[in-house]
């Protein structure tokens, strides 16, 4: 929009050490201007990053992304966490505008996405580590962290929060103070804001026992929580478990109870009554369809969705289409079948090939169309929101011309998508 674009044409050239520089480089290369417009008037996400680092202009114009800072054990921790955070916001505006621009296809943006928050995890607990020894002396185990949510399955967008989990192999006499020093410093090193800005925002509440336990996990109880105490809902989020940092052998520990975990209902005999969340005595399969029915009719009810663009809530979006492949993978019994990636979960479980058309197809284009949404105009859902600029960028990344055919395929296939939940999860087909 006019008005938009100047405000953050302003800001930018408010931001500019000297203009002349910049003026020149525009001048030199009219087709940088046009681009500079367009990525202040549609994406104000970007807009902000470059009105702090007009710098990053001669990223564009080189193709040369800036250094990664050098950051060790001596790196004062407040250091660490601003070094970084410029690192992470000149990283984030190329990303981004590559994906704007159609530079790359949506589905290579959450893998760079996903690839900038692995790094960042991975950089910012070396920088808690540091810390924490340096104040708790040294670390008297093993760690790892875990993602789960989005960024497990590689799916994350511009502005997605992190779901983490950290767990800890270590005499628990000893430990148990020194990991939890150790997460609270890494969640400040991901979250808080500095000079620099902010990374993510965090979610911890998918570790066993959500808030009310402790921030940081030991092995045994990890163990114990998941094959005595889960709720259904819980083992389908740790379908989407992976490891991102720390010591690698424990990450391999860890997935193998949990997908013994996720499968273990499934294989439950007849004889035996496990408990479903509603409170049922019923067999394996029974219990894992009763919980998974009631939860997303429950949702239906408690977040409807808000029209056709909204990609996640509503009917057909994709919620509709993880419910559906989780079940499948919980139903299975076959550890082997666990994929933390949607689309490969859709390839690798037991689905007639018109279903796994349908949802893989679904996927790409709720996705795909997410990432631009996210990238332009956040969580907003209404269509008369966005300008025509965003809905020409929309109808690019999926190969569509005009905004009224996409929005054509986008209804029918959230119809088709819905349809397979409905069948699939045994629904209310009212619900919604």
């Amino acid at each position: 929009e006019p008005d938009e674009a100047f405000r953050w044409f302003s800001r930018f050239f408010e931001g500019l050490s000297s203009g002349v520089q910049t003026l020149s480089m525009l001048m030199a290369e009219p087709d940088l201007l046009d681009d500079l417009v367009a990525t202040l008037a549609l994406a104000p996400r970007l807009a902000e990053i470059l009105s702090r680092r007009p710098n990053l202009l001669e990223a564009l114009v080189s193709g040369q992304a800036p250094p990664r800072p050098s950051i060790g054990a001596e790196t004062d921790f407040d250091t660490a966490l601003d070094l970084w955070r410029r690192y992470h916001r000149e990283q984030s505006f190329l990303v981004g505008h590559r994906l704007l621009h159609g530079l790359i296809p949506a589905s290579d943006a959450a893998r760079h996405w996903t690839d900038l928050a692995d790094e960042t995890i991975r950089e910012m607990a070396a920088a808690a580590v540091h810390e924490t020894e340096r104040r708790n002396g040294p670390q008297p185990g093993r760690w790892a962290v875990f993602a789960m949510g989005k960024l497990g399955g590689a799916e994350l967008t511009a502005g997605s929060d992190l779901d983490i989990i950290v767990i800890y192999d270590a005499d628990p006499l000893e430990a148990q103070t020194w990991y939890t020093r150790f997460t609270q410093r890494l969640i400040t090193a991901l979250t808080a804001p500095t000079a620099e800005g902010a990374l993510y925002e965090v979610d911890m509440r998918l570790r066993p026992s959500g808030r009310a336990g402790p921030v940081a996990v030991s092995l045994p109880a990890f163990e114990s929580y998941q094959n005595k105490e889960a709720w259904t809902w819980e083992h389908m989020a740790l379908t989407r478990l992976r490891p991102v940092a720390g010591d690698p052998d424990l990450g391999k520990a860890v997935m193998r109870i949990a997908a013994d975990a996720i499968t273990h209902r499934a294989r439950i005999t007849d004889t035996d009554t496990p408990v479903t969340d509603a409170g049922a005595a019923v067999t394996g399969t029974q219990a894992i369809r009763a919980d998974i029915t009631d939860m997303r009719q429950r949702l239906y009810r408690e977040k409807p969705g808000e029209g056709l663009w909204d990609l996640k809530t509503a009917e057909g979006g994709l919620i509709d289409v993880e419910f559906v492949v989780q079940q499948e993978m919980l139903l299975a019994g076959d550890p082997a079948l666990i994929r933390s990636a949607t689309l490969d979960a859709i390839a690798a479980v037991s689905f007639d090939p018109e279903t796994r058309a349908t949802l893989s197809s679904g996927l790409q284009l709720l996705q795909a169309l997410q990432q631009v949404q996210r990238l332009a105009i956040g969580t907003e859902t209404r269509s008369e929101a966005m300008p025509a600029g965003l809905r020409d960028r929309l109808c690019r990344a999926v190969g569509l011309e005009r905004f009224g055919d996409l929005e054509d395929k986008l209804s029918a296939t959230k119809t088709k998508v819905h349809d397979i939940a409905v069948k699939k999860l045994h629904l209310d087909a009212t619900e919604g």
